[in-house]
């Protein structure tokens, strides 16, 4: 029985596994997250929830941005290497640019509010 429940858990797993996958490989199907399609640079606010200076990453719960057709939503972002994140931290209400690159979205200005 031990044996079967073991078993179960294990497909379980591995099923979900390959869904999370799946799930945030297609992230760059959301309107907006392809620069073929993505406008910019656009302007929104948010709340700083995490930020890595030696990365250059910032986390932010943002406002919707109808220019991309995004709901509210927490995201992570590259931070273009010209912007000064000193000063900044998490907790912070910020307002931030937006700019394509690559295959997403990149803060090219931050600045708290």
């Amino acid at each position: 029985m031990k044996l079967k429940k073991l078993m179960t858990a294990v497909v379980f797993g591995l099923s979900l596994g390959s869904a999370l996958v799946a799930a945030d490989n297609n992230m760059g199907s959301m309107p907006g997250m392809d620069t073929k399609e993505s406008a910019g640079p656009v302007q929104s606010r948010g709340v700083i929830t995490a930020i890595n200076t030696e990365k250059r990453k910032v986390t932010l719960n943002h406002e919707p941005i109808p220019e991309l057709s995004w709901p509210s939503m927490t995201m992570g972002f590259s931070v273009a290497p010209e912007v000064v994140l000193d000063g900044l931290s998490k907790g912070d209400t910020v307002v931030f640019i937006l700019t394509p690159s690559g295959k997403g979205q990149q803060v090219t200005s931050i600045s708290k509010q």
